[in-house]
């Protein structure tokens, strides 16, 4: 069944449809990327509405939908009149008050609904991804690995954060990312202690950590991974923070498999954390899923109400953080499966001294 059938059928009646307006539904939906267009999709039927621009290649690629061109407002009131559609069910995440206004307008014949229930709807179903999607993860982790490798028989001492970050880039592309995942993100010395700072032009030096955190993405497909590495020799208290959180992502990936919930991989590592003694650093749940979009649902942690599915990607990572003084980041890509979990990242995870 397609994925526009699979979300029809989610419909709750026969007087209802969903208006699919963001880049990200329509690039899973359509299975390629739009451009300038939107879907209404109802039990009977659904349609993709382009610009004449992009009607030959949209059609073209189409299956289980129709497209069409919107040349007036006409076409929609006809659809709705056409399956007697008294409820639009929107995604009210994704859409800005001004082209709220503007579909309101346009679909005026019936009621548009702005809780939730559309988002939750196409993220459970995006959640649980094909052989296909998951090959195009492992593509973009194979990326990921490779500009890390190269990258640690290139950084050097007295390289800025933003030059590590700029020369990751270039890796990923070099090795046939379509784009970074999300900004490459690398920090260094007490920088590490902050996981949302932003690359600066601090150089890194004898005794630093240094945190990458990157991903790559690939036929519209996101993977991430994360590695902290040692910038000469460290002091005892880097080493125990260090072991202690490899020792905690080891122990959390061993839980994971369909049919456990979001809190238990977390309680896990943060029980392993705790017998380290840098549990009161923890800044970071377990993890989270991945794929069109390198932060989506579920998310693991100690409010998750999640339930693990196989076939669920998931950016993993642990982390801590000693505020003013270092931070610790380790992160793999792993997949959900029956009986456990398939960690797709090569790069060891054992301390690198560069």
């Amino acid at each position: 069944m397609s994925r526009v059938k699979q979300l029809a059928a989610r419909i709750p009646d026969e007087n209802s449809a969903a208006l699919i307006t963001s880049a990200v539904s329509l690039r899973y939906l359509c299975g390629f990327s739009v451009g300038d267009g939107f879907m209404l999709i109802s039990k009977e039927e659904s349609v993709l509405f382009v610009t004449e621009r992009d009607y030959e290649r949209t059609a073209k690629l189409s299956a289980g939908f129709g497209v069409r061109v919107l040349e007036s407002g006409q076409l929609l009131l006809d659809f709705l009149v056409k399956y007697s559609v008294k409820t639009i069910y929107v995604e009210s995440d994704k859409l800005s008050v001004a082209d709220f206004n503007v579909y309101k307008e346009q679909l005026h014949y019936a009621e548009m609904d702005t809780t939730a229930k559309l988002t939750h709807a196409l993220l459970s179903l995006r959640s649980v991804k094909t052989d296909e999607e998951l090959a195009a993860v492992a593509t973009a982790q194979k990326i990921c690995d490779k500009a890390y490798e190269k990258l640690l028989g290139t950084v050097r001492r007295g390289m800025s954060e933003r030059q590590i970050a700029s020369l990751l880039s270039f890796y990923l592309a070099d090795f046939g990312a379509d784009e970074a995942g999300f900004p490459v993100r690398v920090l260094s010395g007490e920088n590490t202690a902050d996981f949302a700072a932003l690359p600066s032009e601090r150089q890194i030096r004898d005794g630093d950590f240094l945190i990458l955190d990157f991903g790559a993405k690939y036929g519209g497909y996101c993977a991430r991974m994360s590695r902290t590495v040692a910038v000469g020799e460290i002091n005892p208290r880097r080493d125990n923070a260090y072991n202690a959180v490899t020792c905690a992502i080891a122990d959390g990936l061993k839980t994971l498999r369909a049919g456990i919930g979001g809190k238990v991989a977390d309680s896990v590592a943060l029980a392993t954390l705790n017998a380290w003694g840098v549990d009161q650093y923890c800044s970071v749940g377990f993890a989270e899923g991945i794929g069109l979009e390198p932060s989506e649902p579920p998310f693991l942690g100690q409010n998750s109400t999640a339930m693990l599915k196989a076939k669920t990607a998931l950016a993993v990572h642990v982390g801590v953080s000693i505020p003013e003084r270092f931070g610790v980041l380790i992160g793999d890509m792993a997949v959900v499966t029956a009986d456990g979990c398939v960690d797709l990242t090569v790069a060891s995870r054992n301390l690198v001294h560069i």
